[in-house]
């Protein structure tokens, strides 16, 4: 199934084990192949971003790896998000 890049952005990003980790502001593209690498990713003010990689505006940077679905939110498998050790 096909989505257009641009229905995603504004979705509530929620893993896959419940927890809201905020709103997909962007995604990030691989110019060569056109595929989707990275979720950019709008905290949830419950979100310690200090354990995850962030960019300079303090946004999240997920792998779309880590999309499990996409529904009514998007669905991250917790387990694919990088932790900063």
């Amino acid at each position: 199934m096909k989505v257009l890049g641009k229905s995603l952005i504004g979705m509530n990003v929620v893993s896959d084990k419940g927890t809201v980790i905020g709103r997909l502001e962007d995604i990030a593209i691989e110019t060569t192949s056109g595929r989707v690498v990275m979720l950019v990713v709008k905290p949830h003010r419950d979100i310690d971003t200090k354990k995850y990689e962030v960019n300079e505006r303090g946004e999240l940077l997920i792998p779309f790896t880590a999309v499990k679905a996409v529904r009514d939110v998007l669905i991250i498998n917790e387990g694919g998000i990088p932790i900063k050790s």
